[in-house]
């Protein structure tokens, strides 16, 4: 059964987002928000940033295993999780693949 991930951000928009997922003294969650930062130009997509010290419940939910992280979301339902951040052009692409191929 999916979990739709609303049951854990009941404040997250409608329609396709995306979830960034950090805690504040990961060095490299500061990179990695600098580049997610770009993507809603790029996507039209809306980011929710989420502080993972707080919401215990979703990271054993969706077996969240390190930060920095994305969570590509369709419909309520996560459809890709990423933790590698190579460049802002690869996370475009990733998104892009996935809410293509998910949407057919």
């Amino acid at each position: 059964m999916k979990m739709n991930i609303r049951k854990y951000l009941p404040s997250a928009p409608s329609g396709d987002f995306i979830v960034f997922g950090y805690t504040p003294l990961c060095g490299t969650c500061k990179v990695a928000e600098r580049m997610v930062d770009i993507l809603p130009g790029l996507t039209g997509l809306e980011v929710m940033k989420i502080n993972l010290n707080y919401e215990e419940a979703l990271t054993q939910a969706y077996q969240l295993m390190s930060v920095p992280v994305l969570l590509i979301i369709r419909e309520g339902q996560v459809v890709e999780i990423v933790y590698r951040f190579e460049s802002v052009t690869n996370i475009y692409e990733i998104i892009r693949k996935v809410l293509t191929i998910q949407s057919m």
